[in-house]
């Protein structure tokens, strides 16, 4: 039977995580603690397609596991742990922000679902071997991957699944908006990106999961039909963006993007789509004596 216990580690050890850890939770409390980006947060990022969610629940499924508990980390408001509420009997999410923590509570009300604030290198709260599935959507390159993976080995049940997936940038259905929008991207903003945010270009190509056999999909895309407010909102949740206006609270640069999309678009919707990346891993079965 595989041991479900955390191995012992040197007090050095100990106070090495704990340091990065705390490192890890500054950084990630300066981008996502403000209350009104929150809101934007969940009125502007885009949503997973449905078909997602039941791929997600057959992998667990197909792995032997059951449909009993899962858990999101980095949930930020929620947007990807209401849909598990379909599958499974309890969810919780889990976010290193009160504010973001705060809105999820407020927004999303369903009898099997709960959230908590913690960041996913430190899940105490939860028992060894309890949880069947653990999910983490557009956050892997916010956690340190080696104690994270330690504590979903630790939560995970035998058989239970890890599934990271997140969406590169996105693109418009006009060469001269993706231009303008590329712009803001890359020179606008260029020097306000973290250095993590190549995860996210490169549609998470460097990171990998601790289990054998793990895959890697890219059958999803997300595709919307927005106006030209909504695409700017989103383009306003952008941390880079965050950090941007801090120096410069007086920027117009996004009324600038904006009346540059009206003038192409006139009242016409946007057609928005991102690439969607999905990596798939699972703990090792019970193995009988």
């Amino acid at each position: 039977m595989q041991p479900c216990f955390t191995k012992f580690r040197s007090p050095k050890a100990l106070i090495r995580q704990i340091f990065l850890s705390a490192i890890t939770l500054s950084r990630k409390m300066e981008l996502f603690v403000g209350s009104e980006h929150s809101d934007l947060y969940q009125k502007y990022r885009p949503t997973y397609p449905p078909e997602l969610y039941a791929f997600i629940a057959n992998f667990c499924k197909t792995g032997r596991g059951s449909l009993d508990t899962a858990v999101d980390v980095g949930c930020g408001t929620g947007l990807s742990t209401l849909p598990l509420c379909k599958y499974f009997n309890k969810v919780i999410g889990v976010d290193v922000s009160e504010t973001q923590i705060n809105t999820a509570r407020t927004t999303h009300r369903q009898s099997n679902l709960m959230f908590h604030t913690s960041n996913g290198e430190q899940l105490q709260f939860l028992s060894d071997c309890s949880v069947d599935l653990v999910t983490v959507a557009q956050a892997m390159h916010w956690i340190e991957p080696e104690p994270f993976y330690r504590e979903v080995t630790r939560i995970l049940r035998p058989s239970g699944s890890l599934v990271v997936y997140g969406y590169g940038i996105n693109t418009i259905d006009s060469n001269e908006g993706n231009k303008i929008i590329d712009k803001f991207y890359s020179h606008d903003l260029e020097g306000f990106w973290d250095s993590r945010r190549r995860h996210i270009d490169n549609l998470y190509q460097e990171i990998s999961l601790p289990f054998s056999g793990s895959e890697r999909i890219s059958d999803f895309v997300i595709q919307n039909r927005w106006s030209v407010s909504d695409v700017v909102g989103y383009l306003s949740t952008w941390s880079a963006w965050q950090r941007y206006l801090k120096q410069h609270p007086d920027s117009n640069l996004l009324v600038e993007i904006q009346r540059h999309l009206e003038n192409i678009y006139q009242d016409q919707k946007i057609t928005i789509t991102w690439p969607v990346f999905v990596l798939l891993g699972r703990k090792e079965s019970e193995k009988k004596p």
